[in-house]
């Protein structure tokens, strides 16, 4: 295998456990947990921001680690700190208890992107570094499939299916050890002061795309299945099905590289804002089952994960050569808006209902085209 494609491989695998199963599955195992753990709507915000809370507090630490230790050391912890997470979630008792779970899961993504973007940046030829980092974060939406399949496979049996994804990060771990580099590049411009990240052009409009975006987002990700339940009235296997197709409809991702070359990347991300807005409104509306809702659910999939590589492509050229820098700081506002997001549909869905709340929140996708990343 050429080293382009074990580096995608190792990464699509860490991205899926980091992000598709011990970040984005608690949205599809919400309804569930608070079956077997009773807390409100307002609290199933406040312990899903609790993910986002350490993302952004080890983004901070993944950089420096990238440039100190290398790719390996911080893309191990991550595989780490999602087994361990992913485990207390399995044991939790309690609200409390969850929350601890999933901010331990949580801090794995943190670590996960910027470790990768830097292995890429250090491994592969500049040509196809875009190729290879579109790849990478698709991997979001592949564990959101491996996810729902587990789920369907033990119906209702959360606490099972988060030993399952456990066990799977921790073939992440072996991954890690044995195909990623183990030491940081030579080159000295790497160790840029942060000021100095903040201050490079375009990187105020791009941390500000990111933090909004971040927030309309929180609207699916956190709330996805409790929406399709609660709002529309759907039956559980309906649910996981469109959760399925949600997380598929992202792997189109892959081929951001190559829509870039045919339309700008300008002309993805304004697409990716397009579906994320379009599908949340489309969602206030909705009531009961209905075919479109596999189109609906799709493009909220497909726009966030299109987004965020985005957003990695556009943060490693701003930040270049410190590309796991660059990635640090707009996942950072990206995980930083989902916090605010979170907590804030939470209130909002439970004072003006879920026609309100996605109203609002979809507008702020629409909004997000007035502005480019570029």
């Amino acid at each position: 295998m050429t080293k382009h494609l074990v580096l995608g491989v190792t990464g699509f695998s860490l991205i899926a456990v980091t992000y598709g199963m011990a970040r984005f599955s608690w949205g599809i195992m919400l309804p569930d947990i608070r079956q077997t753990i009773p807390f409100s709507p307002q609290g199933a915000g406040l312990i899903a921001a609790c993910s986002y809370i350490a993302y952004c507090l080890s983004v901070f630490l993944a950089s420096f680690l990238t440039n100190q230790f290398g790719p390996r050391v911080p893309a191990m912890l991550a595989a780490i700190a999602a087994a361990v997470g992913l485990l207390i979630l399995a044991m939790a008792p309690s609200p409390l208890w969850l929350a601890t779970g999933l901010f331990i899961a949580g801090f794995s993504s943190g670590l996960a992107s910027p470790s990768l973007a830097g292995a890429v940046s250090q491994d592969i030829p500049s040509k196809r570094q875009t190729q290879v980092n579109t790849v990478i974060n698709a991997g979001t939406s592949g564990g959101i499939i491996l996810s729902v399949l587990v789920l369907l496979v033990l119906p209702g049996q959360w606490r099972a299916a988060c030993i399952v994804f456990a066990l799977l990060a921790l073939v992440c771990l072996i991954a890690a050890w044995r195909f990623l580099p183990g030491s940081g590049s030579d080159r000295q411009e790497q160790r840029l002061h942060w000021r100095s990240m903040l201050t490079k052009k375009g990187m105020f409009r791009l941390l500000l795309i990111a933090f909004v975006s971040g927030t309309a987002s929180a609207a699916w990700w956190s709330f996805g299945p409790e929406i399709l339940q609660r709002h529309t009235g759907l039956e559980s296997v309906t649910t996981n099905m469109l959760w399925l197709v949600s997380g598929g409809a992202g792997i189109v991702a892959v081929f951001t590289g190559s829509a870039a070359r045919r339309i700008g990347m300008r002309g993805v991300y304004r697409g990716s804002q397009i579906l994320m807005a379009l599908s949340l409104a489309l969602l206030a509306f909705s009531h009961g089952f209905h075919w479109w809702l596999f189109a609906v659910v799709a493009m909220s999939g497909a726009g966030y994960v299109i987004l965020s590589g985005v957003l990695l492509v556009r943060g490693a050229e701003i930040t270049e050569p410190s590309p796991a820098a660059g990635v640090s700081l707009a996942f950072l506002m990206l995980a930083a808006g989902q916090i605010v997001g979170s907590v804030a549909f939470g209130q909002l869905f439970g004072t003006l209902g879920a026609v309100g709340a996605l109203a609002v929140f979809s507008t702020l996708s629409w909004a997000m085209l007035l502005m480019t990343p570029d």
